[in-house]
């Protein structure tokens, strides 16, 4: 039986670190996106189209074809956000998978399982197509599952030692250069594969 391999990419760091930048460059060329988009900022990028109702959320999740959707929530945050795995998940399954984000994990995700709907997209989505970004700025308050399931790690600079100390121990990435990146600069780890560092850059 052939399937359709997604990935589950991790990025940490501090906020204004350059996270979410790297993540849009990275998806810029895709063509189906549902993003979490709690803080309202992938609603801003070219291409997206900015959700608030559960109703327009699922009429889009049923839907074919090319989109860019960020689904913008403001109150119960949680349960919103099972909603929104509920409907990615169908939406990456029955219509040819897709890119999943999303953004401020530790703020609806514990260091337990990963929860309802969202601990099937990990658990399920891969093989239906589903490749997902799942940002944080610290790691040790948010979902386990995702991050030692993860195809590849991207880390911006952390906030405190403890951050640092998380990563390193999680990823084997040196805590030395982990404690030494500035903003922009981040380094990739990807399992059985040399590490990449590099830094983002404005023209």
């Amino acid at each position: 039986m052939q399937t359709n391999d997604g990935r589950i990419v991790i990025i940490s760091g501090k906020t204004r670190s350059g996270k979410t930048v790297y993540v849009e460059r990275r998806t810029r060329s895709d063509k189906r996106i549902f993003a979490w988009d709690p803080e309202d900022q992938w609603s801003q990028v070219r291409g997206f189209q900015r959700v608030t109702t559960r109703a327009e959320l699922a009429r889009l999740a049923d839907k074919p074809g090319q989109m860019k959707v960020a689904y913008v929530a403001s109150a119960n945050l949680k349960e919103e956000f099972n909603f929104f795995c509920r409907c990615a998940f169908h939406w990456g399954r029955f219509h040819g998978g897709g890119v999943v984000i999303a953004e401020e994990l530790a703020d609806v995700t514990t260091t337990a399982k990963a929860p309802d709907a969202w601990g099937i997209i990990i658990r399920r989505g891969l093989k239906r197509g589903i490749t997902m970004y799942c940002i944080s700025q610290r790691w040790a308050e948010a979902d386990k599952t995702a991050f030692g399931n993860a195809s590849e790690y991207v880390c911006f600079m952390s906030a405190s030692a403890d951050d640092v100390t998380y990563l390193c121990r999680k990823t084997r990435i040196p805590g030395e250069e982990l404690d030494q990146l500035m903003p922009l600069q981040y380094i990739r780890f990807e399992p059985g594969k040399p590490l990449e560092r590099g830094k983002i850059k404005f023209r």
